[in-house]
């Protein structure tokens, strides 16, 4: 039978000894979990039968184990196919923070990848969500957001040149947009007013993702606000479906008293 393209083997697993004091099941989990890590998503695991023999254990304790690396949203099974690497989703919540910052806090590593930055004058549409005049010089950055390496998110986003003079000269792929606008002019960025909708990725998008064309995405506008309520940052970007979901708290109506 031919193998499957990105079929993980057992000689590929990590081979570290069981800890002190650590199961069979939470051995075999610790492997396939930083196995999943590393391995791109959609890849074919070994069958519970290859990781019983691997491990040398029953295959009730395999099937524990897999049972948890995919409660975990490192697996998912498919009947009659195998059990295949997932990559868990990460929450876009209401919380506003910066890509980086909120990387971090996931205890995973920003980074970015296709930096490209330019100056152009403003189109009447960022002009009117930027609150510039038409024409004026506006900071445009494209980037693609990695985390721990892996592309997460396509950046594009505008920043008035009239307001945060000499920012394209300061800005690195790496820089964390919010941060150096914070340390450069002594503004915070506080809130921000964003519109999610869903799109599906033309092939050069998904060629910067790492994904199949067409696939689905988050597109995100969002007009950043500093702590005086002025706009600071104005941007449409793209962040992978199959990587995100977004959170929303929803509540009730307010009852209205008819007097």
């Amino acid at each position: 039978m031919p193998r499957h393209r990105h079929e993980v083997t057992v000689d590929s697993l990590a081979a570290q000894p069981p800890k002190h004091g650590q199961t069979k099941g939470e051995h075999i989990l610790e492997a396939l979990q930083a196995t999943a890590q590393a391995t791109p998503a959609g890849s074919l695991l070994p069958s519970e039968r290859a990781l019983a023999d691997h491990f040398r254990v029953s295959r009730m304790t395999v099937r524990g184990a897999v049972d948890e690396l995919a409660s975990k949203g490192f697996a998912t099974r498919v009947p009659g196919r195998g059990t295949f690497v997932k990559h868990p989703q990460l929450t876009h919540s209401e919380t506003f923070r910066s890509f980086s910052d909120d990387m971090r806090l996931r205890g995973l590593e920003p980074g970015s990848l296709g930096y490209r930055s330019s100056t152009r004058g403003a189109t009447q549409a960022i002009a009117t969500a930027l609150g510039v005049e038409p024409g004026s010089e506006i900071l445009h950055i494209e980037r693609v957001r990695t985390a721990d390496g892996e592309p997460m998110a396509l950046e594009r986003t505008n920043v008035s040149l009239d307001r945060f003079p000499g920012l394209r000269a300061q800005m690195s792929a790496d820089e964390s947009l919010y941060g150096l606008i914070q340390r450069l002019y002594g503004i915070r960025l506080e809130s921000a007013r964003q519109r999610v909708s869903i799109s599906r990725l033309s092939a050069r998008d998904a060629t910067k993702l790492a994904v199949a064309e067409g696939d689905p995405a988050f597109l995100v506008e969002r007009t950043a606000l500093d702590n005086m309520g002025r706009v600071v940052e104005f941007g449409r970007s793209l962040y992978r479906g199959d990587r995100y979901a977004i959170e929303m708290h929803v509540g009730a109506a307010s009852s209205l008293t008819v007097s």
